[in-house]
């Protein structure tokens, strides 16, 4: 049925160009071809079964008469018109009786029939019975009169030729009568179906007429509209669900950004004022002062190294949020790695105690890159917030499946009410962790999302006043 309803839509749509009409329109449409069709095949189908029937019926009734009508004579013994009574020939049937030489004898003439003098059967029966003998079967169509014969012999041995015919004008007008009736019971059958149809998909398009009114509400600064649920769960009301949750992702994604402009704007604004205001000391006197224009200079030079950071951390997430950050994973050996990195930092930062305490070898599948800046990013935290004197240690530790990365501190800590916030972009655990410590808030916002591209766990636990330790778990490569 899915398959001729395609069918239709399709021709419907190719020939009738119903293509520029609304859906409601298509399926009312749709909806009423199809019934139409259906009753418009089960009509022809009943026409042709009762016209086959009827003359099949009228076939028959000639072909009993027939015999009555030799039976009456092989009683009655010779021929007269008291067959027409005695044989029960109604008036409607035609009963021609021809002796031996091919004359009519008797007939009973009923009005409607075509009364033959002659007939071409039974003339080619008697002038040779052998090459052409009466036909055994009901001759003529539903267009034409039925004629059947039947010759009988008489005692004395004479030969009489029976022809019984009639035409099917009863038939054929109970046809017509009831062809009319159908095609009058489709046409208000249709009427019915296109009024039922337009009603019924009227109150089946009312939800998405509704959904449609409120994603036109929906703007840029009204993201909060939301499409009612039903108490139906049909498939209208899981296309409002899931509507509705894709407007929570992009009102939640509209906000993130709106909070990151502002973030971002925020962290450039100081940076900014400080140049500014250096700019102009240097103005005023910079060029007399040497004291006034090293530290300007200085200060200009720090505030410069803080915006390159910042916005080469900003640029970090834009191509992440283009999907185009971590593109070529390989085998890396962690070991190796780890013992890059702290041979890098080891001759960098000369102030903390920098140990590496284990070192497993194993592999795991990731981009070398950007795991390698990852652990810088934690190892570069753990020194910004540890006093000079502390220590930071470096392990990597292997087991059968997961091998995990370790960065521990004896820092400042971090207060376990903030510890599910450090990952956020921008977020601080106190005033006192800007520029002077140099953080932008985004460093370890970009390690979390570097993480989640290698298919890594990250792992924090802090102590306020006497460290923290970073864990980032891999699953371990099979070699």
């Amino acid at each position: 049925m899915l398959i001729l309803q395609q069918k239709i839509n399709h021709w419907l749509t190719q020939h009738l160009l119903i293509a520029p009409l609304p859906i409601f329109a298509k399926m009312v449409l749709l909806y009423s071809s199809i019934v139409f069709f259906i009753l418009l095949t089960v009509s022809v189908v009943t026409i042709t079964s009762v016209h086959y029937i009827m003359n099949d019926s009228l076939r028959d009734e000639l072909k009993s008469r027939a015999a009555a009508a030799v039976h009456y004579l092989d009683d009655y013994g010779k021929v007269d018109t008291t067959i027409f009574v005695r044989a029960n020939v109604p008036p409607s049937m035609n009963l021609q009786i021809y002796d031996g030489a091919g004359h009519l004898i008797v007939d009973n003439g009923p009005t409607h029939a075509v009364r033959k003098m002659s007939d071409r059967y039974i003339d080619d029966a008697i002038s040779n019975p052998q090459k052409n003998p009466l036909p055994a079967a009901v001759q003529g169509n539903e267009s034409s009169e039925f004629s059947y014969y039947r010759i009988w012999t008489s005692k004395d041995g004479k030969n009489y030729y029976l022809r019984f015919s009639q035409r099917p004008d009863k038939e054929t007008g109970f046809v017509s009568l009831l062809s009319k009736q159908l095609l009058a019971s489709v046409l208000i059958s249709l009427i019915l179906t296109i009024f039922t149809g337009m009603y019924l998909m009227k109150k089946s398009l009312a939800p998405l007429q509704v959904i449609n009114d409120t994603v036109k509400t929906i703007e840029v600064n009204r993201l909060d509209n939301r499409i009612a649920l039903s108490d139906d769960k049909n498939e209208l009301h899981e296309l409002a669900v899931s509507i509705n949750q894709a407007l929570d992702r992009i009102e939640y994604g509209y906000k993130q950004q709106q909070q990151f402009i502002s973030d971002a704007s925020h962290e450039l604004r100081t940076p900014i004022t400080v140049i500014a205001g250096y700019a102009d000391l240097l103005c005023r006197w910079g060029k007399e002062d040497p004291a006034v224009l090293n530290e300007s200079l200085a200060a200009i030079k720090s505030e410069t190294d803080y915006m390159k950071q910042l916005i080469e951390r900003l640029l970090f997430f834009a191509r992440s949020n283009n999907g185009t950050l971590i593109k070529h994973f390989t085998d890396i050996n962690t070991a190796d790695l780890l013992q890059e990195v702290y041979s890098e930092i080891s001759l960098i930062d000369k102030e903390h105690h920098i140990r590496l305490s284990q070192n497993d070898q194993a592999l795991i599948t990731a981009e070398p890159g950007s795991v390698k800046q990852m652990l810088r990013i934690f190892i570069d935290n753990a020194l910004k917030y540890t006093p000079a004197g502390g220590t930071v240690t470096l392990s990597c530790q292997a087991d059968d499946q997961t091998v995990r990365y370790i960065i521990s501190d004896t820092g400042i800590g971090i207060p376990k009410e903030d510890l599910e916030r450090v990952f956020e972009r921008f977020y601080r655990v106190d005033s006192s962790r800007t520029k002077d410590t140099g953080g932008s808030g985004l460093g370890l916002s970009i390690a979390k999302y570097i993480a989640k591209a290698n298919n890594a766990k990250l792992g924090l636990d802090s102590t306020l006043h006497k460290g923290t330790t970073v864990t980032a778990i891999f699953q371990r490569t099979v070699s």
